[in-house]
């Protein structure tokens, strides 16, 4: 817990300015987030009928793509804590949708997309290309592609640092 006496320096509250902390509007955290939970939210909805959440949908894909895959591998592709990686996968494996067994070494797990994960995934897959084509619309195509750009590129900086 944070306390007023882990401040080395005294401040002046006297002098904080509304105007500077107001640019937090512009903060890069806030507004991908924001956006990320608008789209996750529109993703969520039009998957609702299949019974997948939109964050299940990119690591169905992501594993069908790389199957089979250790758990370490798929936290690195997808940018992800392990550990949370652990606990998103728990539900696609209660669903059937995945299976998870020890790998050569017994510290590794192997990931792998069921048959019936193949058919949730057939089914989403049209789904997903008709959301994007919503977004698109919405956005236009030069500013799709600016921004899936920018995002990609952010994020190569940021992971090589």
């Amino acid at each position: 817990v944070y306390t007023p006496t882990m401040v080395k320096a005294k401040i002046d509250l006297n002098k904080l300015d509304k105007d500077a902390v107001a640019e937090g509007g512009e903060c890069m955290a806030y507004n991908l987030k924001k956006a990320t939970r608008a789209v996750q939210n529109l993703f969520d909805r039009a998957y609702k009928s299949i019974g997948l959440e939109g964050t299940q949908y990119t690591v169905l894909a992501n594993i069908f793509v790389s199957e089979p895959i250790t758990l370490s591998k798929l936290a690195e592709l997808m940018s992800v804590d392990r550990t949370t990686l652990g606990r998103n996968l728990k539900p696609l494996e209660k669903k059937g949708f995945i299976e998870i067994k020890p790998g050569d070494d017994r510290r590794a797990k192997l990931i792998s997309i069921t048959d019936y994960g193949k058919q949730i995934l057939s089914q989403a897959l049209p789904v997903w290309k008709e959301t994007h084509e919503q977004i698109r619309n919405l956005l236009g195509i030069e500013k799709w592609g600016s921004i899936v750009a920018n995002l990609k590129e952010l994020t190569k900086k940021l992971n090589e640092r």
